[in-house]
């Protein structure tokens, strides 16, 4: 999977939210990603499919994929397919490890703040206390915060840990738009590009 295209699933599952929510259409949804991807050359057979934020999925579809995400147990699996590998945006952006990248991630404060924050309007049973005590430990120059402790410590939803050959740390699309605008410039400029598209689509219609 290319670099790109790992980008744009990431934004492609905002969209999705955004459809959910009726800030914009389906076909709004599909246009949007159209476009995206013919300005960073991907191709039409990689992301006209419902793998990729639900590609020509109707409203319909789209919310019955929202509800699996809510009642899933996220501890042990994956939630759905529209929970991003970190491990594979990682793997495409940089040459170190995958896995010490995404520790690198988690030793920064802001990171945890937008976990924290995303915990707790997402999940009822998330441990702040866990967060706090995670923060405490961080001050030791030897402790080092993984995906699996985070996960552990504080009964997060949000990030998934998975063993295997095809396991890997994955999150839910918010979270790994955030890791993605961390690790790659490339991803924030897109992103950023994406936002400013929408903005003045928003001010044509309002």
């Amino acid at each position: 999977m290319t670099d790109k295209l790992v980008d744009l699933i990431g934004i492609g599952n905002l969209l999705e939210s955004l459809v959910t929510e009726d800030v914009i259409t389906c076909e709004e949804r599909d246009q949007i990603m159209a476009k995206i991807a013919k300005e960073n050359g991907i191709a039409e057979r990689e992301y006209k499919s419902p793998h990729i934020a639900g590609y020509g999925m109707s409203k319909r579809e789209v919310l019955e994929r929202v509800e699996q995400r809510k009642s899933a147990a996220p501890q042990d699996k994956i939630p759905d397919d529209s929970y991003i590998s970190l491990t594979e945006i990682a793997r495409a952006h940089s040459e170190e490890a995958p896995g010490y990248v995404i520790q690198r991630w988690l030793r920064s404060e802001n990171t945890l703040a937008f976990l924290n924050l995303w915990e707790k309007e997402n999940n009822p049973n998330y441990r702040d206390s866990g967060y706090i005590e995670l923060l405490e430990k961080k001050k030791t120059a030897s402790f080092t915060l993984t995906p699996k402790l985070w996960i552990e410590q504080t009964k997060v939803v949000g990030i998934v840990s998975k063993q295997g050959k095809s396991g890997g740390t994955f999150a839910h699309p918010m979270i790994a738009c955030e890791f993605a605008s961390w690790i790659a410039p490339e991803f924030k400029m897109l992103f950023t590009r994406y936002l400013h598209s929408f903005w003045e689509y928003f001010l044509r219609i309002v």
